[in-house]
């Protein structure tokens, strides 16, 4: 049971063509007045551009109303509000946490500040929470988006890089077997380890 690291296939197209960053993120409404000002109000992010369109893509494609907020450095967050779509069910508590936005902050200053912040706005959100890299709050949006502000405990490193591709590679291997488990994975990642196959220590063109 093995696989080719994703980082050693070669790459697609010019090798210095790569993305910068993200653009935007985008998610689904039903409550646009709520969604305005919890975005505007409480994170604080300008709405910046709106787009209105019928009959796009395809014929039964629903009319819709697609806004943008800007989040800093050239990033975006996104929502569309489609006519006559009935909203959803809620996903499972599982699902909510696991599909969550993160927002950055550099300092623990900045991080029990927006603390205050959302709990003045009425906002519930959760004490402090460190985890592995990271120290994060964490909070609801009016759609039910789980968002997150985090500060780093520590800068990542190679050695990270190298514990990630070993994990990914290790997980690769079980994903595709009958049974996976965690125990699994960790026997395949310390096979990995003991045949010291070739590893990278960068995430340049790393992937799944």
């Amino acid at each position: 049971m093995a696989t080719a690291s994703p980082s050693a296939r070669p790459p697609a197209g010019p090798p210095d063509l790569r993305v910068d960053g993200v653009d935007h993120l985008a998610f689904v409404t039903w409550k646009p007045r709520a969604t305005v000002e919890f975005y505007t109000q409480a994170l604080g992010m300008p709405l910046v551009h709106a787009i209105t369109a019928t009959g796009w893509v395809t014929e039964d494609y629903p009319d819709f109303v697609h806004f943008f907020f800007d989040m800093g450095a050239g990033n975006r967050i996104a929502f569309f509000y489609y006519f006559g779509l009935p909203e959803e069910d809620a996903p499972s508590d599982l699902m909510h946490r696991s599909r969550h936005l993160a927002f950055h902050v550099d300092t623990e200053e900045e991080l029990l500040g927006w603390r205050e912040r959302l709990k003045g706005h009425g906002i519930r959100v959760t004490r402090p929470l460190a985890h592995e890299l990271i120290e994060s709050v964490y909070f609801d949006d009016p759609n039910g988006i789980q968002l997150e502000i985090t500060r780093p405990l520590r800068p990542m490193s190679g050695i990270d890089a190298r514990d990630a591709e070993l994990t990914v590679r290790a997980l690769a291997d079980v994903a595709e077997s009958p049974r996976p488990t965690v125990e699994a994975l960790w026997r395949r990642k310390a096979e990995l380890i003991r045949k010291a196959e070739p590893i990278r220590t960068d995430t340049e063109g790393a992937g799944l």
